[in-house]
C-alpha cells in the first residue's frame, strides 16, 4: 500500500494531540461559567478530530487486511471518512452554535471551517464513487491533513484561549 509512513506519522501526531490535549485541559485556569463551557468545548472538539485522524490514519491498514485491490481499499476508506466527517461536523456546529451567540467563538471563523470541510468531504465524495482512481491516495490524504490540521487549530485555540 502506498503512503504506508505518512499515515503511520498522521496517527503518531494524533495521538500525540490527544495526550497534549488532555494535560492542558487538566491543568487550565477558568474563570466564568460559559469560558469553563467553551473550554470544554474546544477540549472535546479537540479530542474527536484528533481521535478521528488517528482513527483515518489506521483505516487503510484495516481496510487492505481484508484483501481487497489497492484502489478499492481508497475508495472505501475515502466512504468511511465521509460518514464520520459529516457526523462530526454537524455535532460540532450544534455545539459552536451557542459561543458565536455569545461573542466567544468567531463567526468567520466558523465558516471558514464550515467551508472548507463542506470542500475536503465533497472531494472525499467524488474519491469514494471512483472520481479520482490515480490519485486517490493523495486524495485520502490532503482530507486527512485537514483533519489533523484542524485538530491543531482546536488545540491552538485551546491553549491560547
Amino acid at each position: 500500500m502506498q503512503h504506508q509512513e505518512l499515515l503511520l506519522a498522521m496517527a503518531e501526531v494524533s495521538a500525540t494531540f490527544v495526550g497534549f490535549s488532555g494535560v492542558v485541559g487538566v491543568f487550565r485556569e477558568r474563570t466564568g461559567k460559559l469560558e469553563v463551557r467553551y473550554q470544554r468545548h474546544l477540549l472535546f472538539q479537540m479530542i474527536t478530530t484528533s481521535l478521528s485522524a488517528l482513527a483515518m490514519s489506521v483505516n487503510p491498514f484495516l481496510v487492505t487486511a481484508f484483501g481487497f485491490p489497492e484502489p478499492l481499499v481508497w475508495r472505501i476508506s475515502s466512504g468511511i471518512y465521509v460518514f464520520f466527517s459529516i457526523l462530526l461536523t454537524i455535532r460540532g456546529i450544534y455545539q459552536n452554535c451557542p459561543f458565536i451567540w455569545v461573542g466567544l467563538a468567531s463567526v468567520r471563523t466558523s465558516k471558514v471551517i464550515a467551508l472548507v470541510t463542506t470542500f475536503v468531504v465533497g472531494i472525499s465524495i467524488l474519491n469514494g464513487l471512483g472520481a479520482f482512481s490515480k490519485q486517490a491516495s493523495a486524495i485520502y490524504l490532503v482530507a486527512l491533513f485537514w483533519t489533523l490540521g484542524l485538530s491543531g487549530f482546536f488545540f491552538t485555540r485551546m491553549v491560547s484561549e
